[in-house]
């Protein structure tokens, strides 16, 4: 990678080389590739050539006659006495059968056991829209919060900071500072997602859509931290192409290193290197708001919103910043496929999950941010096993 001045533009060999414009208080690095950014999908959902594994054209592989091998648990969780169910973004599994959830409510960070009974709990009254969460080698949990989706009264000085707890749920950093929605080395555009690199450093996907009119409305990139809190490094910035980013939302590591970013608003994933260079673009997963890659790297992906009419960025592909139906032709689910490939096996239709997370048993944890009451779950999270 290479970290450029403003004036920096140049071609070396047949590695193109972009400068980053300049937002205050942020180091941007550029992605180098020869490879050209993909295509974006037609509008009307048809055949796409993109630079997916194979190449040529690609129809939604929701109306293929892929397996399901999954049964979802009725009835299964359960909150405790007094709580009422939110929107549930995010899931750390145990591999045991249960898993940390971060749900939008109170209390926000709940563990659920194997049973579905929650056993821990902790995070009150301190986020507004939880998002993101991850769990870095000493056993800590980070989790964000990426401030109100809209001009929300109220929510002035709050939002835009990921917390780090201890395994016990004590506060031990806060990251970005509240109320503030700026691309900065110490704040955040609105914090969606996180994983941990392979040399432990923690890295974050900012930059939710739709977003308040006060936030900063260009700075999506990703931003990366050492586990103190110290900032490294900010990739890319708000744009389609190859390493520029529509809301990343999801952020996965396989087992070479490499990094998946659910780059939602641009319908795809992104795939870098362990050094954060541009690989690949997928959009045979859809449209991803939630990505988990398990240890032999199958590749699991939510997507929520293929077909839904929603607000976004006036750059993406089907326009904004109004409401606009988006991914066209494509059905939501869950895909399950390979991270090394990008081949697909199998589909779970008939449920429409945003934060999504799995673990090695065949357990997968699916969060609802709409449709919870009808939800044979019994609420806004789903436990899928397999048959």
């Amino acid at each position: 990678m290479r970290l450029l001045s403003l004036k920096a533009c140049c071609v070396i060999g047949l590695v193109a080389v972009v400068a980053l414009p300049t937002l205050k208080g942020s180091a941007y690095i550029t992605f180098a590739s020869a490879q050209q950014p993909p295509a974006p999908p037609p509008p009307d959902g048809g055949p796409f050539t993109g630079s997916g594994p194979g190449g040529g054209a690609r129809q939604d592989p929701g109306q293929n006659l892929m397996s399901n091998p999954y049964r979802m648990i009725e009835n299964w969780p359960a909150l405790n006495p007094g709580m009422k169910w939110g929107p549930a973004i995010n899931f750390l599994p145990d591999q045991k059968g249960g898993t940390w959830a971060l749900l939008r409510t109170e209390p926000p960070i709940v563990y659920f056991d194997p049973s579905g009974k929650i056993a821990r709990s902790f995070g009150n009254n301190m986020f507004v829209s939880g998002h993101g969460m991850c769990r870095d080698r000493d056993g800590n949990i980070w989790a964000g919060d990426s401030g109100p989706f809209g001009d929300v009264a109220g929510a002035a000085g709050k939002g835009f900071v990921v917390y780090k707890f201890s395994p016990e749920g004590k506060l031990l950093l806060t990251l970005g500072k509240l109320g503030v929605s700026q691309a900065g080395q110490d704040t955040f555009v609105g914090p969606t997602s996180c994983a941990i690199l392979p040399n432990g450093d923690v890295i974050f996907g900012d930059g939710h859509w739709p977003r308040p009119s006060t936030a900063q409305q260009d700075g999506d990139r990703l931003v990366r931290y050492t586990t103190s809190g110290k900032f490294v490094a900010a990739y890319g910035k708000l744009g389609r192409g190859a390493g520029e980013f529509m809301g990343p939302h999801a952020l996965a590591v396989d087992s070479r290193g490499r990094l998946f970013v659910a780059d939602r608003s641009n319908n795809r994933i992104q795939i870098f290197d362990k050094d954060m260079n541009y690989l690949d673009s997928w959009k045979q997963f859809g449209r991803p708001s939630g990505i988990t890659i398990l240890k032999d790297d199958t590749m699991i992906v939510a997507d929520s919103e293929s077909g839904n009419r929603l607000a976004g960025p006036a750059a993406s592909f089907e326009g904004g910043p109004g409401p606009q139906f988006r991914n066209v032709g494509w059905k939501q689910g869950i895909r399950i496929g390979s991270a090394r490939d990008g081949s697909l096996h199998q589909f779970i239709e008939g449920t429409n999950p945003e934060g999504m997370a799995a673990d090695d048993a065949g357990n997968i944890f699916a969060g609802l941010t709409g449709g919870c009451g009808t939800s044979k779950s019994g609420g806004c999270v789903q436990k899928w096993v397999k048959k």
